[in-house]
């Protein structure tokens, strides 16, 4: 059954930072020809696919993490420092990038929309960058994660 929930977090893994490398660099290169309407729409609609693709799998990365934690049993004997890194740094990644990357899309999206009312266009980045930043934010964290647990420090 570990293997199972091992498979399961790795392909989790690989969604998630895979998605979320693809979105933060087409957000970047868009970022360069904002200011039309039609780059408008676009940049909601990769923020809607980033919702969809990067939430459920960070979500899937945190419970197949606690599953296989729950399998190792390690009862009362202190856990490696590479266990424990994962449990607390990585859980508390996920939820910064569940959680950072909705507020900050939402913001996008919200702001997005009102210039669109307006007939107005986005002329500054400020708040694409700041959702770009906060992408590239849990992708560090993430390979922080990654590293820590890939050399078992």
């Amino acid at each position: 059954m570990f293997k199972f929930w091992l498979f399961l977090h790795f392909t989790g893994l690989s969604i998630w930072v895979g998605s979320l490398i693809a979105i933060a660099l087409i957000l970047v290169m868009m970022k360069k020809h904002l200011g039309s309407k039609e780059l408008s729409t676009i940049v909601k609609k990769v923020t809607k696919v980033s919702n969809l693709l990067v939430h459920p799998s960070a979500f899937f990365v945190l419970i197949s993490g606690v599953f296989m934690i729950i399998s190792m049993n390690f009862g009362d004997a202190t856990k490696p420092f590479y266990l424990a890194f994962m449990e607390r740094i990585g859980g508390v990644t996920v939820l910064f990038s569940i959680i950072a990357i909705s507020l900050f899309g939402r913001r996008l999206v919200k702001k997005l929309n009102n210039l669109e009312m307006e007939g107005g266009i986005l002329k500054h980045t400020g708040s694409l960058n700041t959702y770009v930043a906060v992408m590239f934010a849990s992708l560090l964290l993430i390979l922080s994660v990654i590293f820590v647990v890939s050399f078992r420090f």
